[in-house]
């Protein structure tokens, strides 16, 4: 069973991002492994799902760019 955490414990954003990657990753192993999914649905969602958030961000007007420190590319969130 899952664990209760307590209501009055403090988390980090980094230490929540980092949960909920896990658990995503977590989830998506489980699905492919169940064959619910494969990584090409995956994939085809991934890309579909930031392409919308993309053109939700450019018709809102405001365009926030950070540079990827991994490939030195300026990436619209």
């Amino acid at each position: 069973m899952a664990e209760r955490i307590k209501s009055q414990t403090t988390y980090s954003v980094e230490e929540t991002l980092r949960t909920e990657v896990i658990i995503n990753q977590a989830l998506i192993n489980i699905q492919i492994t169940k064959q619910i999914s494969s990584e090409e649905d995956l994939i085809t969602g991934t890309r579909k799902i930031r392409q919308e958030q993309q053109e939700l961000i450019l018709k809102s007007g405001k365009i926030i760019t950070l540079k990827n420190k991994y490939k030195g590319i300026p990436t619209i969130l």
